[in-house]
């Protein structure tokens, strides 16, 4: 195993560090809740790591026992990493730290990116509960299916078995709708969202989730 830095403290906390203190480890974590990517997949997520360095980070997190590398099945045929048993086990650790985050969010900066997987995911934090259906939605090229019951699943994909199927040729689209309260039927007025399937579906997947919360005012 590659010799790595250690607190040396008998202390879950530091153990946990000593595993997943190095930086873009648990961005890489988050992006693989997402489901498995291919190491180019990874590479353009992470905009700003080298591929030396993402290289390293995933033979380490391998090593570790938190990601493993596996074999498509045909058509595919390609190489993929995806979280093990131990890795998914990091999801409520990263769903808290993501929360206490989000409190920093409301004056982005400037340099700030932002992606659709990563704001689907924060998602999971304001799912009320209470339905029981499968939902795709298509953004551009990328596909994710959200499965809504006791807990919100979530998965990038292209779904075969959703109900409610929405499509927005832009990102943006989706935030208006879940994270700025943007109904949905004026966007499908100006051509910028369609809904196909059972429209009462779609409105009560938009309601079964709490509204964003605002920031403190500044002191």
């Amino acid at each position: 195993m590659t010799k790595r830095r250690s607190y040396d403290q008998h202390c879950g906390l530091a153990r946990a560090l000593d595993v997943l203190g190095e930086r873009w480890t648990l961005l890489i974590v988050r992006d693989l809740l997402l489901g498995p990517r291919r190491y180019v997949d990874l590479l353009t997520s992470l905009e700003g790591i080298t591929t030396n360095l993402l290289a390293k980070r995933l033979r380490e997190m391998t090593e570790a026992g938190l990601v493993e590398k596996r074999r498509l099945p045909s058509p595919a045929g390609s190489d993929v990493y995806a979280l093990t048993e131990s890795g998914h086990a990091l999801e409520p650790a990263v769903m808290e730290l993501s929360r206490w985050g989000g409190r920093l969010l409301m004056h982005p900066r400037k340099t700030d990116r932002r992606d659709i997987g990563w704001a689907l995911l924060s998602m999971k934090r304001r799912y009320r509960g209470g339905l029981d259906l499968i939902v795709e939605l298509t953004s551009g090229e990328r596909s994710f299916e959200l499965c809504l019951g006791e807990r919100l699943g979530l998965e990038e994909k292209r779904s075969d078995r959703a109900a409610v199927r929405a499509h927005a040729p832009a990102q943006d689209v989706f935030f208006d709708v879940f994270f700025r309260g943007m109904p949905s039927r004026s966007l499908e007025q100006k051509g910028r969202l369609s809904i196909t399937g059972d429209r009462a579906l779609w409105d009560a997947v938009v309601g079964a989730f709490e509204p964003v919360a605002k920031a403190a005012p500044r002191r």
